[in-house]
């Protein structure tokens, strides 16, 4: 009978892993939850490499959070003129019947609260996988880092 091959013992150690998925952990607070990867890439980046390329995805990963916020919030602004401008056309078109375009600016809005979320929900992966001493990378931005910081 054949044994399985054991697991193979993760590189890191307890402490490492903690503060890697605390930076990735930190994506449930939005706005102030930046701090954490700072402080532990700035306090780790010499210490352990495991540490500071979690962190660093963390941080760059929570940075991009404002910046789909603003793209967001113009996508709805847009949809709402955009609303009122085929409210008027509809309108000048005698068009009789259910006005789906004011559903519009609601689908914006739940589009932008479903990104939010799967965005928050793949920094709790990040972060399981970390605590758990796995090599966890986003999917673009975890590569890329990777090369850059080989250089």
């Amino acid at each position: 009978m054949d044994t399985p091959p054991e697991p193979t013992p993760t590189l890191a150690s307890q402490d490492e892993r903690v503060m890697a998925a605390l930076s990735h952990v930190s994506v449930l607070i939005p706005g102030m939850g930046i701090i954490a990867p700072i402080l532990i890439w700035v306090t780790q980046r010499e210490k352990s490499k495991y540490v500071a390329f979690q962190s660093l995805q963390a941080l760059i990963y929570q940075l991009v959070f404002p910046i789909l916020g603003f793209a967001g919030g113009f996508c709805y602004v847009g949809s709402i003129f955009l609303m009122g401008f085929l409210a008027v056309a509809i309108s000048n078109m005698n068009f009789s019947g259910p006005e789906l375009v004011f559903f519009f600016p609601f689908l914006i809005l739940g589009l932008i609260a479903l990104i939010g979320f799967a965005m928050v929900i793949y920094g709790l992966a990040g972060a399981v996988m970390a605590f758990q001493g796995k090599d966890f990378h986003y999917l673009v931005l975890g590569d890329f880092l990777r090369r850059n910081m080989e250089k």
